[in-house]
Parts: C-alpha cells; structure tokens; sequence
C-alpha cells in the first residue's frame, strides 16, 4: 500500500500541471478521503465486517480496504472541490487516473503477498498456492491489467476522454477479477458481488460520457 502510494504520488507530481500548493492540496485529500471511504466499504458490504470495529483504532489504521470504496470517495472529492473554485485540467485528471492505476497495480502484489483477495481453486497451470490450494492468481491477473490501462492512459495522453477510458477498461476488468474470485468476505447482493454491480455502474458512466465532446467537471486545457 505504501509504495503504492509513494510510486502514485511521485507520477501525479511529475505529469500534473496544477501549482505545487494545488496539487498537494488535491492529493492528500484524495489520499484521506478514499483510505476514509474503502474503510467503510468495506463495513457495509464485507460478510465479516462487525460495527464494532469503527472503534478500533487497528482497523482504521491496519488491513480492511475496499477499493471501490476509496475510488467513490475520491471522486465526491474532486466535485466537492468545485465548489472551493479549484478546476482541475484534463491533464491532471489523466496524470491522476495514471498514477491511480499504476500504485493499485502495486497495491494488488501486497493483495498476493498478504495472501487477500485470492482466487478460487483451479487445475489451471497458471494457479498459485494460497490458503491450503491451487488458486486463479486474481491479484496478478488484475496488476497486470491495471498496467496495461496505466499503459493505454499513457499512449493515449490527456484528453476528455481519461474518465471513459479508465471506467470501461476497469469496469471490465474488474468483473472478470471477480468471477474468479474465491474469497467469501466481499459479500454477495442478488446476483452479483458488490464490486461487481459498482462495475457495471462505472460502464453504463463511461458508455454515457462516450459521446460528450468534454467533461464539465475539469477545464479543456
């Protein structure tokens, strides 16, 4: 997590064209707004979850993330700073959703370290042994689909459409993760998983700003 973190912010502040002040104001109110919100993701939606850890001080400051969570909360952020008259520039947008799939790339090598978030059980030849069993490598087939969008951001550079780019290829990505997912803790709504209905979600978003010319909520240049 931490170089996760260390590795994003040093992309962010290498591609970001917003003043040094600016920009740090905008990244630890991202870095405290989604590590706030993928904690109580996780609350709401985590089978194990039990109330009584909002006053345990290990929970907030140790394991438990859900990165939707933290993606939600994130982007309530970046609107609420409009409202502070602090527009953010395609560019910075893209520098941000660059540095965010690069450092949850890393993130998700600590998902196989730690041994969370792993796969159900497979005969595949690709499959690693966690927890007693052969599992689908769910942490590494995300990193490396998570590079693979920092790679297409990067091609593509700044422009209006970062937002469509990301939540399409995330949102697909992500599904996929899931459905070889073997842990239990995530929880399950109806047919799917949490983080499964927020996919979906994120692609009808995407799909539905297909067509915009720009996005209202940064400046052209």
């Amino acid at each position: 997590m931490g170089l996760g973190w260390g590795v994003g912010y040093q992309i962010f502040f290498h591609f970001t064209d917003l003043s040094m002040g600016k920009a740090q104001i905008l990244f630890w109110g991202l870095f405290i707004s989604s590590w706030l919100g993928s904690k109580v993701l996780f609350l709401i939606t985590s089978a194990s979850a039990d109330v009584s850890l909002i006053q345990n001080l290990s929970f907030w400051t140790g394991g438990g993330f859900v990165f939707y969570g933290g993606l939600i909360a994130a982007l309530l952020y970046i609107v609420s700073l409009r409202f502070f008259n602090l527009s953010l520039t395609q560019k910075t947008i893209w520098s941000l959703l660059l540095a965010l799939s690069v450092g949850h790339a890393l993130g998700r090598l600590g998902c196989l370290l730690a041994g969370c978030c792993y796969g159900a059980k497979t005969d595949w030849p690709w499959g690693v042994f966690l927890h007693g069993e052969h599992r689908h490598p769910t942490q590494l087939i995300e990193a490396v689909g998570l590079i693979m969008l920092a790679w297409l951001l990067k091609t593509k550079g700044p422009g209006p459409k970062s937002f469509v780019l990301y939540f399409i290829f995330y949102g697909f990505l992500r599904i996929g993760v899931e459905l070889l997912r073997g842990d239990q803790i995530r929880g399950q709504w109806g047919l799917f998983t949490p983080s499964q209905w927020i996919s979906i979600s994120l692609i009808f978003m995407g799909l539905g700003l297909w067509g915009e010319s720009k996005l209202k909520l940064f400046k052209q240049k």
